[in-house]
């Protein structure tokens, strides 16, 4: 089956999710507000244990792909910053909202739709990379977020004072600590134990869902409020500018071809993650934009994902 044959497969359950959400707001059975709860669920437990597996099973010599993982890197970190620094022209409404702006504009779903749409396109293989991409996307980008959030939130302290702030706070974020925890298991301890295992799949798997249904729940409480122009601006960067930032960083500084430089693209190209909008609402920054360019992502991404894999001949 032809790899954009499978895009509307994987798109579907997210949409799905997102639609289930404000479905349940609207009928009047569920409360905006209870997208708070169901977030701190993910944020807290539900993801880190997530992150927490997939790295642990993830054989550590296979976590540090030099080229691959090296230009994925550099072109996150590089459409972070240029959709930060657009938004700090345009918006000039502070480092928070830059952070913010950066996270949704590089990190995508590479997950729940990369991992099945790369599958589709390129073979069992291409998983680990979306598996690594997924990893690189929530330590960089949450990281950075974070630090850019507790800078703005800590102006006026002294230099000293403000890196030791910044530096607690990243320390303490669940994500981090999973990772750390994740790969000291997977250099060092081996497989997980059965019963492990199985409570880490069980609460690793509500993530997810959870963070989708959260997302439209909240989208439909605050329609009056959706920043509609900027959500869609920044939208047009993630599914368009990032890809092709990827496809300059990875081809023309690390000397990436063929196949391997097509997955990357690929992924580079992946609607809004889940992960945004937990960290928005989380830290109370741009959640309403952060909820509509989900929504606005992840139903373009089935026109710009099929466009690029026929560019690419899949």
């Amino acid at each position: 089956m032809p790899a954009a044959a499978t895009l509307p497969q994987a798109i579907f359950p997210v949409f799905a999710l997102l639609a289930a959400g404000y479905v349940v707001k609207r009928l009047g059975w569920m409360k905006p507000a209870y997208a708070e709860g169901m977030n701190r669920f993910v944020y807290y437990l539900a993801f880190p244990v997530l992150l927490f597996t997939v790295i642990a099973r993830t054989p550590y010599t296979e976590i540090f792909k030099a080229a691959f993982l090296g230009a994925w890197a550099v072109s996150v970190i590089a459409g972070y910053f240029l959709a930060g620094a657009a938004s700090l022209l345009w918006q000039r409404d502070g480092l928070a909202a830059m952070g913010m702006r950066g996270f949704n504009s590089a990190c995508g779903n590479t997950s729940m739709v990369g991992i099945p749409l790369c599958i589709a396109a390129f073979g069992k293989e291409a998983a680990l990379l979306a598996v690594l991409a997924t990893i690189a996307n929530a330590v960089i980008g949450v990281s950075m977020t974070v630090m850019l959030i507790e800078s703005s939130r800590q102006a006026g302290a002294s230099r000293a004072k403000m890196a030791g702030r910044i530096a607690w706070s990243l320390a303490q974020n669940p994500l981090m600590i999973s990772f750390v925890l994740g790969f000291a298991c997977a250099a060092w301890y081996g497989p997980l134990p059965p019963a492990v295992a199985n409570l880490a799949d069980m609460l690793g798997a509500a993530a997810i869902p959870c963070s989708l249904v959260a997302t439209g729940l909240f989208f439909a409480g605050h329609t009056d409020r959706i920043a509609y122009s900027q959500a869609s601006v920044f939208t047009v960067f993630k599914l368009i500018a990032q890809p092709l930032l990827g496809w300059a960083i990875a081809r023309y500084l690390f000397g990436i071809d063929g196949q391997l430089l097509a997955i990357l693209v690929v992924l580079s190209a992946m609607p809004l993650a889940s992960t945004c909008f937990v960290i928005a609402q989380r830290f109370d920054v741009l959640a309403e934009e952060t909820s509509s360019m989900m929504i606005i992502s992840t139903v373009a991404s089935l026109v710009t994902l099929s466009l690029l894999l026929g560019w690419l001949g899949i």
